[in-house]
């Protein structure tokens, strides 16, 4: 079965350059499609020599620093490349990529980690992280918004069938798009995690510093808890994150996979106050035996056993925090419960349930 996997961006090694990995294990020989690509910065992964047809968006000069303020193109970008000859394509979608065309002969499966959350439901958000504060301009950019949730609604009629990677994420494409889809957790590698080792007295936070990710207010409860807090991570917030963290709280910055995960084998807890789609963060300290304190809403519910795994918590501020912070200091979590969950994540169940799927849809 002649195979396209279509891609967004590969600019990191992230969660959804992961997926990538693990469908390439399934489909070795399988043409990889993407937007952009910037080779660099996959030297020390799996995926140092992934060749890729990249869409016209890749010729752009300077690119590599500039991709996330072409959006608004890349409806334009993505419908541009030609996956005609193929038997299968499937697309890892969190923006644009579900909407590669595709005719009639062929099947087409789009995993999607959200529908496009920029012209939905962090249509606000994205204004904000990018100023877009002027009233004229913001118009505008609202302008263009609905008009690409227009197309992303048109375009997710493009794909056979859909997986979704939470039944969070099932239920925003079902209130998007009108679409019913599969839920299949993404892959977290196990067997990076050692759920064995003595608990430190840290905690940890690690994510990118961007507004919706709500550092700021973390750091803010754990500089009125006073407790070690450990921050990975960098981002726009870094400079005022940098300005307002006391001495219990040490920023490390950007850190490679096995700096992560040992300071994952060895925290206290993990703690989260974002809304997420899934959470690939949570589940792997999960995988390391690491309790979550995290805010109830999004994919945290799926991820973290509330009491036994973990803490949630329902109020999205620093005080709820605090207040979670407290309650799991006067419990005592289970470490080989928390592994024992993240199970369920493993990267084997992840391929053999995109086996499944994709034997049920091909064509």
């Amino acid at each position: 079965m002649k195979t396209a996997i279509v891609h967004e961006w590969l600019s990191t090694f992230g969660g959804s350059e992961r997926l990538l990995a693990q469908l390439l294990r399934l489909f070795p020989d399988a043409d990889v499609f993407s937007l952009t690509h910037f080779p660099k910065n996959f030297e020390n992964t799996e995926l140092k020599n992934l060749k890729v047809r990249a869409s016209f968006l890749q010729n752009i000069p300077r690119i590599e620093r500039h991709y996330r303020k072409f959006l608004p193109v890349m409806p334009f970008a993505i419908e541009s490349l030609d996956v005609g000859k193929y038997d299968l394509v499937f697309s890892l979608s969190h923006a644009v990529a579900h909407g590669v065309k595709t005719h009639a002969r062929q099947a087409h499966i789009s995993y999607i980690s959200t529908p496009m959350r920029y012209a939905w439901h962090m249509r606000d958000d994205y204004l904000k992280l990018h100023g877009l504060t002027n009233p004229l301009i913001r118009l505008a950019a609202l302008g263009t918004l609905n008009l690409l949730r227009q197309w992303d609604a048109s375009a997710s009629a493009r794909s056979d069938s859909l997986i979704a990677n939470s039944h969070w994420t099932a239920s925003h494409i079902h209130e998007a798009w009108g679409r019913e889809s599969q839920v299949i957790y993404p892959p977290v590698d196990l067997q990076r995690f050692n759920s064995a080792n003595e608990r430190d007295e840290y905690y940890l936070f690690v994510s990118r510093l961007v507004p919706y990710k709500m550092g700021i207010e973390i750091v803010k409860a754990f500089n009125a808890l006073g407790s070690p807090l450990v921050i990975v991570g960098d981002g726009p917030d870094m400079p005022a994150i940098r300005r307002m963290a006391k001495d219990n709280i040490k920023l490390m910055g950007y850190q490679t996979d096995a700096v992560v995960t040992d300071l994952m084998n060895k925290a206290k807890a993990f703690v989260y106050m974002a809304t997420e789609d899934f959470g690939i963060a949570m589940a792997e300290a999960q995988a390391a035996g690491c309790p979550v304190i995290a805010y109830k809403k999004g994919g945290a519910s799926e991820i973290v056993h509330d009491g036994e795994t973990g803490i949630l918590f329902n109020d999205q501020t620093e005080s709820g925090m605090v207040e979670a912070v407290l309650k799991f200091e006067s419990v005592k979590l289970n470490s080989k419960a928390a592994s024992e969950n993240a199970a369920r994540f493993s990267e084997e169940r992840f391929r053999r349930e995109i086996s499944n799927h994709i034997e049920k849809h091909k064509k």
